[in-house]
């Protein structure tokens, strides 16, 4: 997960995926048989949830409910050894689509509601991703994709304002009006929308951008939080 952002649905939907299966499951899964071509194309649906711009609504809904739909139809086909560990995730990424539509897929309402901290902080799901990565690389030849997310931040003051709104959810903090405008003011001309595009993508911002951000926080008396 890139911590910078805290994207909920990066923690909750790994890089590969499975879902839990009914009667007639095989022992295990083979190179090439049926829950092996579901899981592909499960995977990369869960995979595109990464580069999700969790400030844009709409987009959230539809990616997120194909890749929930993708791991349903590959449930049926879940072998015995990997059950347990598809029915985690599957009801993980369940409750997390039931928990952003109660807060209006908002993520920062979600990141601070008892309920999605819970969620969030819920280490046996990352487990059991990594549990099904490994899986899925024996068993079905599937590797992990480690591109980094990629969200295109815009340019100029929009571009700081869009790093604000993931700095917000990442943090859980609540930027007053009169603090965003002294920090983008700040940020005006001396950070580019690449260097905070970049800084997104990795999870940790360059020294020199980690500086520009810092004197502007401290010049505007905001103390920044990670």
């Amino acid at each position: 997960m890139k911590r910078l952002a805290l994207l909920s649905v990066v923690a909750i939907s790994v890089t590969a995926c499975g879902g839990g299966g009914g009667g007639g499951q095989a022992a295990t899964a083979q190179a090439g048989d049926s829950f092996c071509k579901l899981a592909q194309v499960a995977k990369d649906d869960n995979d595109d949830l990464s580069n999700l711009d969790p400030t844009d609504p709409a987009k959230v809904k539809v990616q997120l409910s194909g890749a929930i739909d993708s791991l349903s139809t590959l449930s049926d086909k879940a072998p015995k050894d990997i059950q347990p560990t598809t029915k985690t995730l599957l009801a993980a990424e369940e409750q997390l689509e039931t928990l952003l539509k109660a807060n209006d897929f908002d993520f920062a309402k979600l990141a601070t509601s008892d309920e999605g901290k819970k969620l969030i902080d819920d280490d046996s799901i990352n487990k059991a991703g990594d549990d099904l990565d490994t899986y899925l690389l024996d068993k079905c030849g599937l590797t992990t994709d480690t591109t980094p997310a990629s969200i295109d931040l815009g340019s100029g003051d929009d571009a700081i304002n869009k790093f604000l709104d993931f700095y917000e959810l990442g943090t859980g903090a609540t930027l007053s009006d009169d603090d965003r405008n002294c920090i983008v003011s700040n940020l005006s001309g001396k950070i580019s929308g690449d260097d905070l595009n970049a800084a997104i993508s990795s999870g940790q911002p360059s020294d020199e951008v980690s500086l520009v951000l810092g004197q502007a926080f401290i010049t505007c008396n905001v103390s920044p939080q990670s």
